[in-house]
């Protein structure tokens, strides 16, 4: 098992909950448009999951991402990947992600998004807070991105225009998983 993430801090929190759990695996600083240059083998699934690729704005960009994760599968592999479900969200634009608590050893955490969608709701901004309890005192992290509202149909496109076979949805009130799931089976690349 190998995992990669564009961000480094990513990786190496991975890494140490890896060690911690005594889970044996590599882990290495990739981006997902260039996978095939900057990870080593090929793998039967390959996985991209919580809503990371709408973080890819263009076409392109996403032809790119999905091109590399299949140039990383073994004939017949699986690729799974989630996203938010944005047939439903590009249709409400919703402007608020309800805040969340969480508990842990290091103190208390609020988690909580604005969305700015844009004039043709194709994507949105957003921005991201979190509040941390530390020793009675709470200081705030803001973080901002921007995402695609990322339809079904456009990625099943995508895939498909990336030699993927077998695309199917898998939602969450099947899978019980809280965003829908695509799978696609890795077939031969024309030449």
């Amino acid at each position: 098992m190998h995992a990669t993430d564009l961000s480094p801090a990513a990786v190496q929190r991975a890494a140490d909950e890896a060690e911690h759990l005594g889970v044996s695996m590599t882990f290495g600083v990739a981006d997902m448009r260039t996978l095939a240059t900057q990870v080593e083998g090929k793998f039967d699934v390959v996985l991209c999951c919580d809503n990371a690729l709408p973080h890819l704005i263009a076409d392109d960009d996403l032809l790119r991402a999905a091109a590399n994760m299949r140039a990383k599968l073994r004939m017949g592999g699986l690729l799974l990947a989630s996203i938010r479900d944005y047939n439903a969200l590009a249709r409400e634009r919703p402007t608020f992600d309800n805040p969340r608590l969480l508990d842990g050893d290091a103190g208390r955490r609020i988690v909580f998004q604005l969305w700015d969608w844009s004039s043709d709701g194709r994507d949105y901004a957003v921005q991201q807070f979190i509040l941390n309890e530390a020793a009675g005192q709470w200081q705030t992290l803001h973080v901002a991105t921007r995402y695609r509202a990322l339809l079904r149909g456009d990625l099943s496109a995508i895939l498909q225009r990336a030699h993927f076979a077998d695309v199917r949805w898998h939602m969450p009130h099947e899978t019980t998983f809280y965003q829908p799931i695509v799978s696609a089976r890795a077939i031969k690349q024309d030449n």
